[in-house]
């Protein structure tokens, strides 16, 4: 029994759509959608595009969105071509509001989708526990990970560079420092963390999600990292989760979780008092889609109110945000990166740098 709309003729309208939802770009030409226009139905255009190797690459790498599109207003042109991706009726003019309350953005919009029954299950499915050897700072380190996670598959990722950069801010091997993370993922920068600072007292890892926290905890088992923790919560509020955990000093603290770009500039006074170095994710697709100052406006006040910004470029060699054009390079680096987000590392002096060596 064919399903609800299946078989209906295809509009250009509904094929960019599937092309952006499904794939996160648009198509290659005009060609290819009169192409499908002319011969294609709506289960073919969904059937063939997610069992393409393109769709698979897409879901091994997270679903990054390419283009623009993705930025732009919704519209009812969109909700509507979305409910019918998603195999409903053709939907009238109730619905389509309902999914724009629901849904005010593009991209939660195209979230919506990829989770829904008839797309979810098509998917890549992870096909199990993995391991690879990764030779950080002379050491071998086994990381663990579904097959498919993205984390996985694009490991060494930033590990090597965090390794290096916390030999060169330690070169003692970082003997009774204290580092927390936010956001840890699997274990791949935990990691790097752990292999650049060897000497650490504690290394405290939190990762909100737990299927994710659980790989973390055993990444953390397996290369016995015995003054490492994990934690499945996200990090919260610096100072209650230090006085929580009972750390006497705080020394490193990555911020890798959402909504903390913005938060740094208001919390450097309290850093900088304890002398602590920030890592701190900078992503341009969260600035962007939320109410609250640009991408430019947060990287202008993280200069104002950190003594130095450092970011790095695709080799890892870091480049201090000393100017204008520093800034507007390090914009440019974060654009061109196919996830839209970048690392910077906050820091008092830049003494290290002449002891850093790029991985």
């Amino acid at each position: 029994m064919s399903e609800p709309g299946g078989d209906m003729p295809l509009t250009p309208a509904l094929v960019r759509w599937a092309y952006r939802f499904l794939l996160g770009r648009d198509p290659e030409s005009e060609a290819v959608v009169e192409g499908w226009c002319g011969a294609g139905s709506l289960a073919g255009l969904r059937d063939g595009i997610l069992s393409s190797p393109e769709m698979a690459a897409v879901a091994m790498s997270g679903f990054p969105d390419r283009g623009g599109w993705a930025d732009n207003i919704i519209t009812d042109q969109a909700a509507a071509a979305c409910l019918l991706l998603a195999g409903g009726q053709v939907p009238d003019e109730a619905a389509i509001q309902a999914l724009r309350l629901r849904h005010p953005s593009l991209r939660s919009l195209r979230r919506f989708l990829l989770d829904s029954p008839m797309i979810e299950q098509r998917l890549p499915r992870p096909e199990g526990p993995r391991t690879r050897t990764l030779r950080l700072a002379e050491r071998d380190f086994e990381f663990q990970g579904d097959s498919r996670e993205p984390e996985f598959i694009g490991a060494p990722g930033i590990a090597p560079r965090l390794a290096a950069l916390l030999r060169a801010l330690w070169p003692e091997g970082g003997s009774g420092r204290v580092m927390v993370e936010a956001g840890a993922g699997i274990g791949l920068s935990t990691l790097g963390l752990a292999a650049g600072a060897p000497g650490h007292a504690t290394l405290l890892a939190h990762e909100a999600t737990l299927r994710k926290a659980a790989m973390l905890a055993g990444n953390i088992a397996a290369n016995q990292l015995e003054r490492c923790q994990s934690r499945a919560v996200a990090l919260g509020p610096v100072a209650a989760m230090m006085e929580r955990e009972a750390l006497p000093r705080l020394d490193l603290l990555r911020l890798n979780e959402a909504g903390w770009a913005r938060q740094a500039p208001g919390l450097a006074p309290w850093l900088a008092e304890r002398g602590t170095l920030v890592l701190l994710r900078f992503d341009l697709v969260e600035l962007l889609g939320e109410a609250g100052p640009g991408p430019r406006e947060v990287l202008a006040a993280l200069q104002a109110s950190f003594p130095h910004v450092v970011a790095f470029d695709a080799r890892h060699a870091p480049q201090p945000l000393i100017d204008e054009v520093a800034l507007n390079a390090a914009l440019h680096r974060a654009l061109m990166r196919p996830e839209r987000c970048d690392e910077f590392l906050l820091c008092p002096d830049l003494d290290w740098l002449e002891r850093y060596a790029a991985p």
